[in-house]
């Protein structure tokens, strides 16, 4: 068997390969681009053609280098880089480093603790399409955060009663307002029909509360210089002509998300869970994934989605401490849909203000909830069943008869 680790970077890699007697047996620098590729490739076929005789090791499980190797057929171990760095002083206690010595630390992880580690389990097309698209359209939304947290800011600093009309300040019908009346001074000449005629173009739904927020803008409000006016005012336009376009692709996102999430055979099993709803439900199938050979055990998904606590234990000392060592999206959309599943489900709301009579943080009873939840999910997503609440807490009320 021959072990080859890649010292990733973003503008070339260090290849480094051993076998099982753990000589160094090549070394050497590869471009990113497929010149470099194609040197990767004609080094491994002059000790082995088999792609059963070859694997892999890189610090990252994405990537063109990583889709690569996987389109030619081998396959590839992502290794945690805290576990890289754990692995170094195995091998040099100095603390020396280099690009070579990483690649050879990263090749020889393989050789000697192969089975503590799990390869890459590809997914089909269309769940790898959902978890590329739902994590891109989770960064554009942090996009927004900061767009609107910046808008509000910068109101509050000269036109403090635009945040006081409507419920949302990153909502089209804000932005269309601020748009057309930037500064507070253009907003209290209007008439009432004005006002009215604009939330009747722009669609805003609930017509019958004009009255109420056309008084709300003609209270009196504390008013800046005119200097302050127009330099705010010109930041805020600039962060609106920002939110305005970005709002209308995170829509189009969800509905490419919800296209694809339709066409899923798996869709049914997560749409099932109270509170999940078309968003929630395509990022679970993004992060479990739809190969059943990832996870033989809850625990397995519970660790990875860092749900489960970490058990430290030594002689008579024992304590549980916050998972950190998990993957990060996958941790969001369980935490997220637990929450969601306190205002849906009668036994998760029931568990939480227990969580939360003991003495625990909000933090702490959604994360205990969603451990739970993870290994019900698990095992719906394992037999591709729904979720049926009736038959979970009949078997609930089972184990705890059984229990006593």
């Amino acid at each position: 068997m021959y072990y080859v680790g890649i010292d990733w970077a973003d503008e070339g890699h260090h290849v480094y390969i051993t076998d099982d007697s753990s000589q160094k047996l090549d070394s050497f620098p590869i471009d990113h681009n497929t010149a470099g590729m194609s040197k990767l490739q004609e080094h491994i076929h002059g000790f082995s053609r088999k792609l059963d005789n070859v694997i892999f090791s890189l610090e990252t499980d994405k990537g063109l280098i990583v889709s690569t190797l996987m389109d030619w057929g081998y396959t590839v171990y992502p290794i945690n880089p805290k576990a890289v760095d754990r692995y170094r002083d195995r091998y040099r206690a100095s603390g020396v480093k280099s690009d070579e010595f990483d690649a050879c630390v990263l090749a020889n992880i393989l050789r000697t603790d192969r089975d503590r580690f799990q390869p890459i389990l590809p997914d089909s097309e269309l769940a790898r399409e959902l978890k590329v698209l739902t994590r891109d359209r989770e960064k554009l939304i942090g996009d927004r955060t900061r767009l609107s947290n910046r808008l509000t800011s910068t109101l509050k600093a000269y036109y403090p009663a635009a945040l006081e009309l409507f419920c949302d300040v990153a909502q089209p019908i804000t932005l269309s307002f601020l748009s057309k009346y930037p500064t507070y001074q253009d907003a209290k000449r209007i008439s009432f029909s004005e006002f009215k005629a604009f939330l009747s173009k722009n669609r805003y739904p609930n017509l019958k509360r004009a009255k109420e927020i056309y008084q709300r803008l003609q209270q009196p409000h504390l008013e800046p210089e005119d200097m302050l006016a127009r330099t705010k005012s010109r930041l805020m336009l600039a962060v609106v002509s920002q939110l305005q376009p970005l709002i209308q692709q995170i829509k189009a996102y969800e509905k490419e998300i919800k296209r694809l999430l339709d066409s899923h055979p798996d869709a049914h099993i997560f749409r099932s869970l109270p509170g999940a709803g078309d968003t929630l439900s395509a990022r679970f199938i993004a992060e479990f994934g739809d190969n059943r050979d990832r996870y033989q055990k809850a625990e397995n998904a519970q660790a990875e989605a860092g749900s489960a606590p970490v058990t430290i234990q030594s002689g008579k000392m024992k304590y549980v401490k916050f998972r950190r060592a998990c993957k990060k999206p996958f941790r969001t959309t369980i935490h997220e849909f637990a929450f969601c599943s306190i205002t849906q489900c009668a036994w998760a709301r029931e568990y939480y203000d227990q969580q939360v009579s003991v003495g625990k943080t909000h933090t702490q009873a959604i994360r205990s909830l969603s451990n739970k939840w993870m290994k019900i999910i698990f095992t719906l997503w394992k037999r591709h069943q729904t979720y049926d609440e009736e038959h979970h807490l009949l078997m609930k009320e089972k184990h705890a008869m059984a229990a006593v």
